[in-house]
């Protein structure tokens, strides 16, 4: 048959004959070989245990629960605004240990009170904490269109003690883990409001005492 049609075919028709069926066959190996291995995508779960849940370490039991993040925009409370002064982060860099923590606040306070022409508002707050307990919470008033700062001292066993002023809405005006608060200026409120000073302990028990100031 295939001498049958080499006589009969024209004259250069074998050579494309012999292309088309050289083509075929390599279009039939390719259909029949091995299919490429389809590879699954791992969607991530951003770090969740079973049942989708995203595990977290619990906070440490002595510092604040977080309070619930502002607006977009917002940067901590809207009642009060941070005012730096450079005299300020000077006087208010004493250590917080003290062997009576309510005479040292009264010394810092004393010691600040040419920079921040202010006055204590009331007498310290006292209390005693652990690194084992809960923080500590004192309501404080505050006025409109007043400027604050609070000074703070431990005793001497303690270690790494943290002042945390919120407003009444929860949101954060100012921290420190130093003996001023805030360490570097004041905080001025534009409304009368009732904040709330946190204290916790990282490390060691005793007694501590804190003071407001004002101008």
């Amino acid at each position: 048959m295939a001498d049958l049609f080499r006589l009969k075919a024209p004259r250069g028709s074998l050579l494309v004959v012999a292309s088309v069926f050289g083509a075929l066959s390599i279009v039939a190996a390719c259909s029949n070989g091995p299919k490429p291995a389809v590879i699954p995508t791992a969607s991530g779960d951003g770090g969740a245990g079973e049942g989708g849940a995203a595990k977290t370490s619990p906070l440490p039991s002595g510092l604040p629960p977080m309070a619930q993040m502002p607006p977009p925009g917002v940067l901590g409370s809207r009642k009060a605004t941070k005012k730096a002064n450079g005299a300020l982060f000077a006087c208010g860099g004493a250590s917080p240990a003290a062997k009576d923590p309510a005479d040292h606040v009264k010394k810092i306070g004393h010691g600040c009170a040419a920079a921040s022409k202010m006055k204590p508002v009331g007498s310290p707050l006292r209390g005693q904490q652990n690194d084992n307990a809960q923080h500590a919470e004192h309501k404080v008033r505050v006025e409109a269109n007043k400027c604050y700062r609070v000074y703070f001292a431990t005793e001497e066993n303690v270690r790494d003690a943290v002042v945390v002023m919120r407003d009444s809405a929860g949101d954060m005006v100012a921290e420190s883990p130093g003996a001023a608060l805030p360490n570097d200026g004041v905080v001025c409120f534009n409304m009368a409001d009732e904040v709330t000073l946190l204290i916790a302990i990282g490390s060691g028990k005793g007694g501590y005492a804190a003071q407001l100031w004002s101008d």
